[in-house]
């Protein structure tokens, strides 16, 4: 698919990585995941979306986490997700009011992920609302 960064979103300092395979190579690339040194998180994953976390080495952060959700491309999440990073590149407004949502969730939370899940709920609702109206 190429990039599904949206530009001068910023954040918490953790990067989302989403990556789709077919769903029969599900099992298979969660194992070479493990491999590679993702540690799986079974009680944040569900059928259709495998999480993962990876501390890596960072110049800036000294260490940076990495969350890594895989799925497969007819999966309903990963489907949100594209429509969700289409929509804020063309729609830069609302994308400006997506990252000081998450510039504020960010502080807010103080690091609590379910607190900022929350904080950036309705905002996150309401563009994936327009997915019949664009």
């Amino acid at each position: 698919i190429g990039s599904t960064a949206v530009p001068h979103l910023g954040g918490k300092g953790i990067i989302d990585l989403g990556v789709a395979v077919p769903r029969a190579e599900m099992e298979r690339v969660k194992d070479q995941l493990i491999e590679l040194g993702y540690e799986f998180r079974p009680t944040w994953s569900t059928e259709e979306r495998y999480y993962f976390i990876l501390y890596l080495p960072d110049p800036e952060e000294g260490e940076r986490r990495y969350h890594l959700h895989l799925t497969y491309p007819e999966c309903r999440e990963w489907k949100e997700f594209l429509f969700f990073r289409d929509y804020l590149r063309e729609h830069p407004e609302e994308a400006k009011e997506y990252a000081e949502v998450k510039r504020k969730a960010a502080l807010d939370a103080k690091g609590e992920g379910e607190v900022y899940r929350k904080i950036k709920e309705s905002l996150i609702r309401r563009i994936l609302s327009q997915r019949g109206a664009t």
